[in-house]
């Protein structure tokens, strides 16, 4: 499906963002869930972490794996870094690989497993998830936190990660304005809509703080010189074609409570750990 010509190598290190964008929307829906606005704010973003730097030796970490993925595994390719994802959907993982290799590994010709180390599980267990990175001995540069959307998941996922952090490295989040604490009523309401199931509704005790509130607050409890990244995808956000492509899906998904078109403008949000 990807057997296309993006240009040559020096056409696509020159522009490199074009050249990725054109992958990420390539991509069918079902694996291709973020904005291409937020998808460049990681490209930003990666661009000015420790990720490029020769002397570091941390890897990229990522929870919940699709659009995010070809980004974060191009950077691990071109710099030599190890990229880690966690996803328990193996066939998406088995895609987006297939995806990977027909464009990035031809590209730098080099063997994507080398870099890219993909987890079919959850990225909270002790044994395979985020924690092991510890028996690896392994630092972490970056993180991008993407999987079940809730502070259930997301806390102890920050949690390993911080344990594990570089100074100067820079943590992102996905969907950042939700505030699900146990279950993500909007997804799960989406799938009851499919089988003509009425919404369920929201346990007032399933609402907290939204994700960047909470993250924030876990982030710099710990290292509080840390800072909030003022990142690339709330200043190009609202001019995204991603929104009109997609625009009758996102209407059902904001009508069920999944999309909150309101807060996007905090979909996306990044800080800077500095310890």
């Amino acid at each position: 499906m990807y057997d296309f010509y993006f240009g040559e190598k020096e056409q696509i290190f020159n522009d490199e963002k074009n050249y990725l964008l054109t992958v990420k929307r390539m991509m069918p829906r079902w694996c291709n869930s973020i904005p291409d606005s937020e998808f460049l704010a990681i490209y930003d973003d990666l661009n000015s972490s420790n990720i490029v730097s020769p002397e570091s030796s941390g890897v990229i970490v990522e929870t919940g794996c699709g659009a995010s993925t070809i980004v974060l595994s191009y950077f691990a390719l071109k710099y030599n870094k190890k990229l880690y994802t966690w996803d328990t959907n193996q066939n998406k993982l088995s895609y987006i690989r297939s995806i990977i290799c027909d464009t990035h590994q031809r590209i730098f010709e080099k063997s994507l497993h080398s870099n890219w180390i993909y987890i079919g599980y959850l990225s909270t267990s002790k044994e395979l998830g985020i924690p092991m990175l510890a028996e690896k001995k392994e630092s972490i540069d970056f993180g991008f936190f993407d999987s079940e959307h809730t502070s259930d998941v997301l806390i102890p996922e920050l949690e390993s990660a911080l344990k594990l952090v570089n100074n100067k490295a820079i943590f992102a989040l996905d969907d950042a304005n939700y505030r699900y604490r146990h279950k993500n009523i909007a997804y799960i309401n989406v799938f009851r809509k499919k089988l003509g199931l009425p919404p369920v509704e929201e346990p007032a005790e399933n609402l907290g703080d939204c994700y960047y509130v909470l993250a924030e607050s876990i982030i710099k409890d710990q290292f509080p010189k840390s800072v909030k990244i003022k990142d690339s995808y709330k200043e190009t956000f609202k001019e995204d074609i991603f929104w009109s492509y997609f625009s009758n899906d996102r209407a059902i998904m904001n009508s069920l409570g999944m999309e909150k078109m309101k807060e996007l403008e905090h979909r996306y949000d990044s800080f800077k750990i500095v310890k």
